[in-house]
């Protein structure tokens, strides 16, 4: 049954899987983040100090330990973003749900309201049929 919520609650609805979908990607984003974090880890833990050699090549070392840990710090601070933005996401959500709900709650009581007007409309239309074939059943008689 066609109720003037109807378009509203199709919008409604679009927000709420706009909004799922975006707290979907940024969990991706997020664990992709771990991934690599985890990989930039097991890159640090790889690293071999020289055991002999000159004193470049320890300082050549030392630079990439530095730049490794630059990078891990790096990808810890964009996954606290992402975590925040999942916070923020989760919180549109919310709203948008709610919002949904609300719109489909005032179009379910339109539909309401319009089936208790066919009811009583039938019931009345019933009447008046029996009252016509009551009527005319005591004519004939």
């Amino acid at each position: 049954m066609k109720t003037k919520f109807d378009a509203l609650t199709k919008i409604k609805k679009q927000d709420l899987q706009q909004c799922e979908l975006q707290i979907i990607e940024n969990n991706n984003l997020i664990a992709s983040k771990y991934q690599e974090l985890y990989d930039a880890l097991e890159e640090l833990n790889n690293i071999q100090v020289p055991q002999s050699g000159d004193f470049w090549d320890f300082k050549r070392i030392q630079e990439i330990k530095k730049i490794s840990v630059a990078q891990i710090d790096f990808i810890r601070n964009e996954i606290s973003t992402l975590k925040n933005t999942a916070q923020s996401l989760q919180e549109n959500y919310r709203r948008a749900s709610i919002e949904y709900e609300k719109i489909n709650y005032l179009k379910e009581n339109e539909i309401k309201k319009k089936l208790q007007i066919f009811k009583t409309s039938e019931s009345k239309q019933i009447d008046e049929v029996a009252l016509m074939l009551f009527e005319g059943k005591k004519e004939k008689t």
